[in-house]
């Protein structure tokens, strides 16, 4: 049995998508998804960064602020694996991907400030 590649229902053989519905949000979450790229990159670049200049100057601050850089990029840009995808559908995967990168900012905010 194979999955909606948007919603996850299960399909049977051979299907890749449900209905043309699921179909065209897929396709249109993907072309987003490829315009968006450049900048899920750059602010997660910038993210590791700050992590890093913390991590050597002990700043938790520092730490704090780019782990809230990243939770923040991933809640905007919720690019999930291909393989996440396969196995809950593109909308789960992407429910999945921003309810980690909440974690991620709420974990910057406790090494950050408290």
């Amino acid at each position: 049995m194979d999955r909606c590649g948007w919603c996850g229902k299960k399909l049977p053989q051979g299907q890749r998508f449900c209905s043309d519905d699921c179909r065209e949000r897929c396709e249109r979450t993907l072309a987003w998804d490829q315009r968006c790229i450049k900048w899920f990159l750059l602010l997660l670049a910038v993210g590791v960064l700050a992590l890093f200049a913390g991590a050597l100057c002990a700043q938790n601050a520092l730490v704090g602020g780019g782990m809230l850089l990243i939770g923040s990029d991933i809640l905007l840009f919720p690019l999930v694996t291909p393989q996440t995808t396969a196995l809950l559908g593109m909308r789960t995967a992407r429910r999945a991907g921003r309810a980690l990168g909440a974690v991620t900012m709420a974990a910057g905010v406790w090494i950050g400030w408290f």
